[in-house]
């Protein structure tokens, strides 16, 4: 069962110990510590007013559900019994702008799974596969699947506490503010909401628009053709199993984002094992934010290095800044071990010794390998950066970013975007960005 793809990525978040080889790849996450969480512009909380209505005569039945949930099923908080019956919610049909092909539309969100038949995925993972709790949830743009245990909702804590329970309790009535414990089942509709805000983040970022021009003959997903996939193992060893069995790849990767050719959708696998939840959600995070800036607009080609792995960097640490996931690509095997310390304080000490390489030569770099452990503080810190020059100005940079004209360099491209949205050059931006450095950042 093996598939093909443009895009490979190997991932390991791990709270302080080195990864197993992946082939020829190591990959590497660290726990490291806690700073001050730099505040951006996101999008505007969800309406307090709960979406879903409940049956006055069974409180747990939900009367409008718009989602298809395996284990809402199994508890009866919803009437049907099958995918099939909510079809025409799940599945959507474009409509072209001309004829393509002698077509004028087409249906998107198709059954599928890991560009195979969704029924013969779930089979395995539900039945062949040696899960402990799986659940599956399909929405409007999700597919996510989902193997962990409860947990407590008051270890570690995290700002979103009392949000994300409330959320909740539009699904499960007995859910409130004061919830000690999250079941699995639970646990999974709270990764559902998870990733429907990094959505709403980003969306709001780009000033995303459905209609909009740039999304004509796209695909509706951000414009890809089929829907973000997620897969999250409790075990490296059952994540392992599932990639080498229907996506030909090692079976020692710790887990991955992909992009597939034949059903253009987009892919996050990952694996919760020795993790607590605040540490899974900042890998989460990350995972979709990587996804989301490939997708939009449509998957083309890779951008550059130093952008797509500072925007991961960026979405995940303002959720908490002490776990930090690292991606790297094919054949790149880190030899040093970076930020297990504060990071604003290593890379300030970064440019006061100019350890930092120019942004005129990371600009080159569209591989993820070609950006060493280090050098991901400085990206990080160059989006940040960006951010705080304003979110509308930063929408604009990722719009140029994903519209390359024909013949035009990944690096002509920011050459582009940087004199288009902040009326500089690349080399001026990296030297501001340097004295900004070193006026905010704390010494060590």
């Amino acid at each position: 069962m093996k598939t093909s793809s443009r895009h490979f990525l190997i991932l390991l978040a791990a709270p302080i110990f080195w990864a197993a080889s992946a082939g020829d790849v190591d990959c590497q996450g660290l726990r490291g510590s806690l700073e001050p969480i730099d505040r951006y512009e996101f999008a505007p909380p969800p309406s307090p007013e709960l979406k879903y209505k409940h049956d006055p005569q069974n409180p747990k039945l939900i009367l409008n559900p718009d989602f298809y949930c395996t284990q809402c099923i199994k508890e009866k908080r919803v009437s049907y019994k099958s995918r099939d019956e909510l079809k025409s919610i799940l599945e959507t049909r474009v409509i072209y702008p001309h004829t393509i092909q002698g077509k004028n539309s087409r249906v998107h969100g198709r059954h599928r799974l890991v560009e195979h038949d969704a029924d013969v995925v779930l089979d395995y993972l539900f039945k062949k596969m040696k899960s402990r709790r799986p659940i599956y949830i399909e929405d409007k743009t999700f597919r996510l699947y989902i193997d962990l245990d409860g947990f407590s909702t008051k270890k570690h804590r995290y700002p979103r506490r009392k949000t994300e329970l409330k959320e909740l309790s539009d699904i499960f009535p007995r859910v409130s503010e004061k919830t000690v414990k999250l079941d699995s089942h639970q646990r999974a509709h709270l990764y559902l909401n998870r990733a429907h805000r990094v959505y709403r983040d980003f969306t709001h970022i780009v000033d995303f628009k459905p209609n909009a021009k740039y999304m004509a003959y796209r695909g509706p997903y951000l414009g890809v053709k089929e829907k973000f996939e997620i897969f999250v193992f409790p075990k490296q060893r059952l994540l392992g199993e599932f990639v080498n069995t229907f996506l030909g790849h090692p079976v020692t990767l710790e887990g991955e984002c992909w992009h597939t050719l034949k059903d253009d959708s987009m892919i996050s696998i990952m694996n919760a094992e020795n993790m607590h939840d605040v540490w899974l959600n900042n890998t989460f995070t990350h995972h979709l934010a990587f996804n989301f800036c490939d997708a939009f607009r449509g998957y083309g080609y890779n951008l550059p290095s130093w952008f797509s792995l500072g925007f991961g960097h960026l979405m995940e640490r303002r959720e908490r800044t002490d776990f930090n996931t690292f991606f790297y690509g094919e054949g790149r095997e880190p030899d040093e071990l970076w930020g297990r310390s504060r990071w604003k304080p290593e890379i300030r000490k970064m440019v006061l010794k100019d350890k930092v390489r120019p942004l005129v030569e990371l600009a080159q770099y569209t591989h993820k390998n070609e950006i060493t452990p280090p050098e991901h503080g400085p990206a990080w810190s160059l989006v940040s950066y960006q951010m705080q020059l304003g979110t509308e100005k930063f929408g604009q940079f990722i719009h140029i970013l994903k519209d390359k004209k024909q013949g035009e360099s990944i690096y002509n491209l920011q050459v582009r975007a940087f004199r288009t949205v902040y009326k500089t050059s690349i080399t001026q931006f990296f030297e501001d960005w340097k004295t900004w450095v070193l006026k905010t950042y704390p010494p060590l």
